[in-house]
């Protein structure tokens, strides 16, 4: 009788054991999956981080530097108010630095990759706690946890090695008190292992008071089938548990475990429903944002794909703009020589109309502007400035019928609006750039190397179709008297002067271009020798009879200049040699009295060609590669 007391006694106790083990067990899952979710959290805020740090260039110098009190400075600059309790910076070269909580647990690293991709560094964050994870398990779990590891939060401290292998349970003394308890070790848990505790139940029979023992043994006969029966009930319950909590484990949220009754196992039957409920419902929204996560980075590679095209660009915007607030429409535009504009989505009605007026209030008022009209909500603000301008270059409007936008929609509408100044303005400058690179700053002209890409793109041209082509080189005559009498400034103005008529007297297809100094140059594609000829005369005229009124206002100056013309028989082209002849003709114009043109006449297979005009007339004079230069002067007015 008392072995078979001992054996009820016993078995209960395993059945409480085994609820226990259920309980850690499912735990654990849970535990599990908010370290997880963690991870996830800090791998979003890592890329984000990453991002920025990636488009700027004064974070690109600082992780390039070696300094490690600048990439710390710099991880403190970005942990700040972005949900990031630990933020770690890892240069180029090596040289790495963290800000932050140094409890930090459920870090992410991400490689951090410039526009051009190269590998500039490394981010590593974090957005929760030790302690604040501890607290998640056990307000979801309703039990005790720990973290244990390189350091331990929630209980007293426990050694590593009395924890048990993941997947088992143990009794384990914590601060002088027996506790069951079941760890794990999450992926990426950078050595921290996950521990349940709950207390241990009784030990049976025999740690009763005798009292209660004599009372089991003689109503023991009585109740050895109900207890018969209690034992395969709480066998049949524990087993749904585990089946449950391992169909949990294993991503099932929809199963529900069987409720019978209102005691303890149906209480903890019920409890693991609303916890397979409620991971089921985090886990939808994890992967509805995963997809969005997924949308969003192919919009920004394809706004980096897109580069420096503007379009591009302003497309990519108003699309993540739009699905990242939820919008039904979105509009950006640029104003000015620059305009441009992109559109999202479908717009109603009501919808154009609230977009228009709420753009328009936005850029006089210089600031983000919400407007409601017929049920249709709008959100609109300016696209910052550039260069310094007092004028906003554009505005971004969404708008989305039913309800407002939220102060979180708000704040991202304004972060991509920011982001998207940047990369307008790198376009723009990008165009200045390239427009400065080919351009003479003082004239407006053509410089000497876009001068030379026309010549040979046009010496191609002619030896590959048979065409004529031409060169002018022009020289101011006595220009350093000039600036000696005048100033440097009154020699710019009439440097501009110059460069004017140029571009005046040129054709379309002329490039006329500052060659350097006081001299200019310019290609005649498709010009023969006695067009050529005439295109010259008609500037050194013009040039002639410019008055160019003096800066101080007492008078005005005028100037003459001499040019060389040369001109490159059909099917060959030689570029320098073209060059020298015009060059050699322009010398030959300056030695023969200036304010002249002179033409170089080819000695034979060489660049040039006779003038050919009646009217000419000068002095003739060999060259090592021209030939004859024939030259005319025209009296100056």
């Amino acid at each position: 009788m008392i072995a078979l007391a001992i054996l009820v006694s016993e078995v209960a106790t395993d059945s409480a054991s085994g609820k226990t083990d259920a309980r850690l067990d499912a735990g654990l899952r849970t535990a599990t999956n908010l370290y997880d979710q963690a991870q996830a959290e800090a791998g979003r805020a890592a890329e984000a981080v990453a991002a920025e740090l990636a488009a700027d260039p004064a974070a690109a110098s600082a992780l390039a530097s070696g300094s490690e009190a600048r990439i710390e400075a710099l991880a403190r600059a970005y942990a700040r108010g972005r949900g990031i309790v630990s933020l770690g910076l890892e240069g180029s070269g090596g040289a790495s630095a963290s800000a932050g909580d140094p409890g930090s647990v459920a870090s992410v690293s991400t490689a951090l990759v410039a526009a051009g991709g190269e590998a500039i560094g490394a981010v590593r964050a974090s957005t929760t706690t030790s302690r604040e994870l501890v607290e998640r398990i056990e307000r979801t779990t309703g039990e005790r946890a720990a973290l244990v590891g390189p350091r331990v939060t929630g209980l007293a401290p426990i050694e590593p090695g009395a924890l048990p292998d993941p997947g088992d349970s143990a009794q384990v003394e914590i601060s002088g008190e027996e506790r069951r308890v079941a760890a794990t070790e999450p992926l990426g848990g950078e050595g921290t292992r996950i521990a349940i505790v709950a207390p241990v139940e009784g030990a049976g029979f025999l740690a009763s008071e005798p009292g209660v023992a004599i009372i089991v043994a003689v109503f023991f006969v009585v109740a050895l089938f109900a207890v018969l029966f209690i034992f395969r009930s709480l066998q049949g319950h524990v087993r749904q548990m585990l089946d449950a909590a391992r169909r949990i484990g294993a991503g099932d949220f929809s199963s529900r475990v069987p409720v019978t009754g209102r005691d303890e196992m149906a209480g903890l039957a019920n409890e693991l429903n609303r916890m397979s409920g409620r991971l089921g419902d985090q886990m939808d929204e994890l992967r509805r944002q995963r997809v969005e996560i997924e949308r969003s980075v192919r919009r920004i590679g394809e706004a980096f794909a897109s580069g420096l095209d503007r379009d591009a660009l302003l497309a990519a915007l108003v699309e993540t703009a739009v699905a990242a607030c939820e919008a039904e429409y979105g509009l950006v535009a640029l104003r000015g020589h620059a305009g441009a504009q992109a559109e999202a989505g479908e717009a109603t009605e009501a919808g154009s109309e609230v977009a228009l007026a709420a753009e328009r209030r936005a850029l006089r008022a210089g600031g983000p502007i919400e407007a409601e009209r017929g049920g249709a909500f709008a959100l609109s603000s300016p696209l910052g400035r550039i260069g310094g301008s007092d004028r906003p270059v554009g505005a971004m409007t969404i708008v989305r019928r039913g309800r407002p936008f939220t102060s979180g929609e708000r704040e991202l509408f304004t972060y991509l609006l920011g982001q998207a100044s940047t990369s307008v303005e790198n376009v723009a400058l990008h165009e200045l750039v390239s427009e400065q690179a080919v351009t003479d700053d003082l004239t407006g002209l053509a410089n000497v190397r876009a001068f030379r890409q026309v010549v040979a793109k046009e010496a191609s041209r002619a030896t590959r179709f048979g065409h004529d082509l031409s060169v002018l080189f022009c020289d101011l005559d006595d220009f350093k008297r000039i600036n000696d009498t005048h100033g440097h400034p009154q020699g710019d103005a009439v440097l501009r002067a110059v460069g004017h008529v140029l571009a005046s007297e040129s054709r379309g297809s002329d490039e006329p271009a500052r060659y350097g100094g006081e001299e200019f140059a310019v290609a005649l594609p498709e010009t023969g020798a006695q067009g050529a000829f005439e295109v010259a005369e008609r500037i050194r005229a013009a040039v002639a009879e410019r008055s160019i009124a003096l800066l101080d206002g007492t008078g005005a100056v005028r100037v003459t200049v001499s040019i060389g013309v040369a001109t490159a028989p059909p099917g060959a082209v030689d570029v320098g040699e073209l060059v020298a002849a015009a060059d050699a003709a322009l010398y030959e114009a300056k030695r023969t009295g200036k304010n002249r043109v002179c033409a170089a006449t080819p000695r034979p297979g060489g660049p040039g060609t006779g003038a050919g005009a009646a009217d000419r007339e000068g002095t003739e004079a060999q060259t090592a590669k021209i030939g004859t230069i024939r030259g005319i002067r025209r009296t100056s007015t």
